[in-house]
């Protein structure tokens, strides 16, 4: 694998995993930007989106990651490059550029501001981590000294079970998760949800039925959505 250099773009289309995040953060803390992308794109999506991004490494294969270095519990020197819908045409990398150190940590400071990332969180992840969102509060929980649950592809049941086990803090999601959750607790119960300080939510619109449900059930004044 080619030495990385600062300013350096690396395509990640490998499933999330806890070796993807740590690759990220090594990356970033390096001032190299990774380029998060579904790994089940096309071989001519793939070219349609990277082709203009010009990545100097494009990691396909799990057993890759690794080698993209270790986090060493450094600021991470600007944001991952996500790409846009292409909804007017082809996918556009948006990125922060190369920050320098008292803007990295201006940054970091602000989104611990905002919400209140801490070393105790436990940050639950039900999106697949090449989305914006779910990437950026599991780094956040991880620069902030937290730790980070991985269940895997969403299935309500496993969530749940990771609920009860690991106890989480943190969440963001989309209304469709909390739809399946709510319809599986119908069933299977409601867990004990009084370990959350923050769910967050967003990416669509949030039926009333569904509002009133989670802010229902989980603790008074800690749901937001943006």
């Amino acid at each position: 694998m080619r030495q990385l250099g600062e300013g350096d773009r690396v395509a990640l289309l490998v499933p999330g995993s806890h070796a993807y995040l740590e690759a990220v953060l090594a990356l970033l803390e390096r001032g190299v930007f990774p380029i998060p992308l579904d790994p089940r794109l096309t071989e001519h999506e793939r070219h349609r989106v990277l082709a203009p991004l010009r990545p100097v490494l494009v990691v396909t294969d799990e057993a890759d990651l690794p080698a993209l270095g270790t986090w060493e519990g450094g600021l991470p020197r600007g944001r991952p490059m996500h790409c846009t819908s292409g909804t007017t045409g082809t996918p556009k990398g948006v990125d922060s550029g190369l920050l320098p150190k008292s803007d990295a940590a201006a940054l970091v400071a602000e989104e611990r501001d905002l919400w209140g990332f801490a070393a105790d969180d436990v940050n639950l992840v039900l999106s697949p981590l090449h989305h914006s969102a779910p990437l950026r509060f599991a780094t956040g929980t991880r620069v902030a000294g937290g730790r980070v649950v991985l269940p895997g592809p969403f299935d309500a049941a496993t969530v749940t079970a990771a609920i009860a086990t690991e106890r989480p803090t943190t969440m963001f999601c989309v209304p469709t998760h909390l739809q399946r959750l709510f319809a599986h607790w119908e069933d299977a119960g409601v867990p004990d949800l009084s370990c959350f300080r923050l769910v967050a939510h967003a990416g669509a619109p949030c039926r009333t039925r569904v509002k009133e449900r989670l802010l229902e059930l989980f603790p008074d004044g800690f749901t937001w959505e943006f």
